[in-house]
This record gives C-alpha cells, sequence and structure tokens, in this order.
C-alpha cells in the first residue's frame, strides 16, 4: 500500500478510520428544523404555481383571465423560500 495514499485520506479529515474516535453530539439548531419546513414548504409551492400556472395559462384559449392563472405567482414566492431555507440550512451547520 502506497503511504502517500494514506496521507491524502486523512488529510481532511485525520483519524477518520479510528473507531475510538469521539464524536460529541450535537444538538440540533431550532434554525435548522426550520430551514428545513422553508424548504419543503417552498418546493410544494414552487411545484403548484409552476404545474397550477402554465396548465392554466396553457389551457385557457379565450385569453380571458383565471383565477387559476394566479397560481403562477406561488412560483417566485416558493423559489426564494426554498432559497432562504437552503440558506439557513447551511449557516446552521447543515445538520
Amino acid at each position: 500500500m502506497n503511504p502517500q495514499q494514506d496521507d491524502s485520506r486523512e488529510e481532511f479529515e485525520p483519524g477518520v478510520e479510528n473507531p475510538h474516535r469521539f464524536e460529541p453530539k450535537y444538538a440540533k439548531s431550532g434554525i435548522g428544523q426550520f430551514s428545513k419546513v422553508l424548504i419543503v414548504v417552498g418546493a410544494i409551492m414552487t411545484t403548484i404555481g409552476v404545474i397550477g400556472g402554465f396548465s392554466a395559462m396553457f389551457l385557457m384559449k379565450d385569453g380571458s383571465h383565471s383565477v387559476f392563472l394566479d397560481l403562477l405567482m406561488l412560483a417566485p414566492l416558493g423559489f426564494l423560500m426554498a432559497f432562504t431555507g437552503i440558506t439557513g440550512w447551511v449557516i446552521s451547520g447543515g445538520k
């Protein structure tokens, strides 16, 4: 086995293969849990907005305004919520 290969594996996380290595327990942060909820809600809102809004836009042949066309506005709001959730999740440590 090449000794340089072992050094490169432990360069970023020393002792990764040590079975007795101490790993402290981290308490889950409230912002991390809230960020996960934001990601899920944002993804659902974006999906509903894109599918509902574009289907209403393509299925209306007379060009009139429909209540379902307002669903298209959920897409940018959901995207912003999901992006905020991802940012908060990364800042909180990604756990």
